[in-house]
């Protein structure tokens, strides 16, 4: 079964993967919902907060890690100097 949608100039159903109606050419992107809309920019807004926030914790790893070598090398040089 094709996934159909209805377009919003003619009325008619048209296929959802169609840019432009075959009947009318009425663009489908403005047939498109304020609310789908919205709804698909906060999606895009969470993708990119979520990506943003595990590009800071996977810093923030490195950095602890480097810290953790940093300070095992500090041990290591008390200890031998003892």
């Amino acid at each position: 079964m094709i996934p159909v949608c209805i377009c919003g100039g003619c009325g008619r159903t048209i296929e959802k993967e169609f840019v432009y109606c075959p009947w009318c050419g009425q663009s489908k992107i403005a047939m498109i919902s304020e609310e789908e809309r919205m709804e698909e920019i906060f999606n895009r807004l969470e993708e990119i907060q979520n990506n943003s926030r595990v590009e800071k914790i996977e810093k923030m790893s490195d950095r602890l890690n480097q810290l953790k070598k940093e300070l095992d090398s500090l041990v290591l040089c008390s200890e031998m100097h003892k």
